[in-house]
């Protein structure tokens, strides 16, 4: 298997062309050749431009079927092009910029597909935080007005942040967008990445209020020193 490109003119050589994506993405779900898993064949024939049908049971695989190419009418070199810019740009990929530079004709598609990419590059199965972590939330999008927090902001996101302490350094970090900062948001963010046992700082929120007795955490909570 072809390593991904390290450079952009790399880039541009391996995914100038459809074929080329398609040829990348069949290999990354057969990388051991196509083998149809209710028949076991391993004997295929390209149908369309991202469909592969069995030549023994006649039945089609995608190989884009689970994923965020799945049903998408934009070309893949389109995608793979705007992964590149996701994941190479030091300070993130803008929608505006990436508007103009994959010529999409709608904002909205703009902005929603840095979102997809990386949601799609987070690996389920990772370990939680542990040990002493920070939590805390921000709003993102603009300046906010100075003692205002939480109003006027309809054009902002609220993110919540943990982080895990390591003496003067930060360990692992998550992130997520959140509706509100209410009890049950902050505890279900809680609960599902940092482990039982751990200890927590948080601002002293009444939404963080009752963790240990709820069982989302179980270590020990103290509010952050400003």
């Amino acid at each position: 298997m072809v390593e991904y490109p390290m450079t952009f003119d790399e880039f541009i050589q391996r995914f100038s062309s459809e074929d080329q994506c398609r040829d990348y993405l069949y290999k990354l779900r057969f990388p051991e050749g196509f083998v149809r898993p209710n028949c076991g064949n391993r004997k295929d024939w390209g149908v369309g431009k991202t469909l592969y049908e069995c030549a023994r049971c006649g039945r089609q695989t995608s190989v884009t079927a689970g994923t965020i190419f799945q049903d998408t009418r934009r070309p893949l070199r389109t995608w793979f092009t705007a992964i590149w810019r996701v994941t190479t740009q030091k300070n993130g990929a803008s929608a505006q910029g990436l508007q103009q530079v994959l010529g999409l004709k709608s904002y909205k598609t703009a902005w929603a597909w840095p979102h997809k990419i990386r949601k799609a590059l987070v690996f389920s199965g990772r370990e939680k935080l542990s040990g002493t972590v920070e939590v805390d939330e921000t709003y993102l999008g603009g300046k906010e007005t100075e003692g205002k927090r939480g109003r006027g902001t309809e054009n902002k996101e609220l993110v919540i942040v943990a982080a895990e302490v390591k003496g003067k350094t930060t360990g692992r970090a998550r992130l997520k967008l959140i509706d509100d900062a209410s009890g049950p948001s902050l505890r279900l963010f809680i609960m599902d990445n940092i482990e039982q046992g751990s200890g927590l700082i948080t601002d002293g929120r009444l939404g963080y209020s009752g963790i240990e007795a709820d069982g989302c955490c179980g270590g020990q909570s103290r509010p952050i020193s400003r």
